[in-house]
């Protein structure tokens, strides 16, 4: 399990570069993005499809899957990949690592406030975390597209948001984890094709780097990546495969640094312990103030 788990953590890390390596490449960010999640989608479908399962949607829930695809993967992957042609991989994979933070802000304004000052600190340390490893891998001469960039991508978290709460609903209502990622990938890509067909030229060169790239995001990025999250769910619960957040980005900064030679340094790696500490604290919140009320009774 444990083998699975690591393999997972690896491909989710290493997916960060591989789009860099693509867009780097002369990819069209919309383009390289939605064709890699259609047919990645289509795959998991007709697999699903051949092992005698049931791939249609209720219609009480299309409404709740197109969501979950419009946010979850064209929303968020189309920003992703658009943000990527102007700042690092390793830059973007901490700032996708905010999700679990971001999600805490959205319960807040649900009413949902338990455990909120053990959140709020949280939120607090990892806000200072990203600033001190962003601003510097940025450099002092940051282009007004990379600092849009950042944005871009942290507003894209925030609407995954919006679609990861909408996901759990649909899995409460019976239908499959496995469904759900196919028929989202499939709705996701779509979308981005369409939007690349009105905004991206049509001649694209393909070379080496943008089809290795490609097939590396679609076979391992969307197929192993997350049929190895699935199995671990099923397996082992929600709680040790989430926590994929905490180790990606610290293999991002060091594959983009062997392999891109990107930005790293002291404050690279300050930065990323206060974000991975402060989704520690929003993530495990409730743990900690159990035992932090232990400790004052046993005083």
């Amino acid at each position: 399990m444990y083998i699975v788990y690591g393999l997972m953590c690896l491909i989710f890390g290493t997916t960060f570069l591989a789009i860099k390596v693509g867009i780097d490449a002369g990819a069209p960010p919309f383009l390289f993005a939605g064709t890699r999640f259609f047919f990645a989608g289509v795959i998991v479908l007709a697999s699903v499809k051949l092992m005698k399962g049931d791939i249609r949607i209720k219609p009480g829930m299309r409404q709740d899957v197109l969501i979950v695809g419009v946010f979850m993967t064209a929303i968020m992957f189309g920003c992703l990949y658009w943000g990527e042609r102007y700042i690092s991989s390793s830059v973007a994979a901490l700032l996708a690592a905010t999700t679990p933070l971001m999600i805490s802000i959205v319960e807040w304004f649900q009413g949902i406030r338990e455990n909120l000052w053990i959140k709020s600190s949280g939120l607090i340390l990892s806000f200072i975390g990203v600033t001190v490893a962003v601003l510097p891998a940025l450099g002092i001469n940051a282009t007004t597209e990379a600092i849009i960039a950042v944005m871009v991508i942290l507003g894209a978290e925030a609407g995954c948001v919006f679609g990861t709460m909408t996901s759990k609903r649909i899995f409460a209502a019976g239908c499959s984890p496995f469904v759900l990622n196919g028929w989202q990938m499939v709705i996701g890509g779509s979308l981005l094709v369409l939007l690349s067909l009105f905004t991206e030229t049509a001649a694209v060169t393909i070379t080496s780097p943008i089809s290795l790239s490609w097939l590396y995001l679609v076979v391992f990025g969307s197929l192993t990546g997350h049929g190895a999250y699935y199995w671990l769910v099923r397996r082992a619960g929600p709680l040790l495969p989430s926590t994929w957040t905490y180790i990606s980005p610290v293999i991002a900064q060091f594959v983009g640094y062997y392999v891109l030679s990107e930005y790293l340094s002291v404050y690279s790696f300050v930065g990323l312990g206060l974000v991975l500490g402060g989704v520690y604290l929003v993530s495990r919140a409730a743990t900690l103030e159990t035992w932090l009320k232990s400790i004052c009774l046993d005083n």
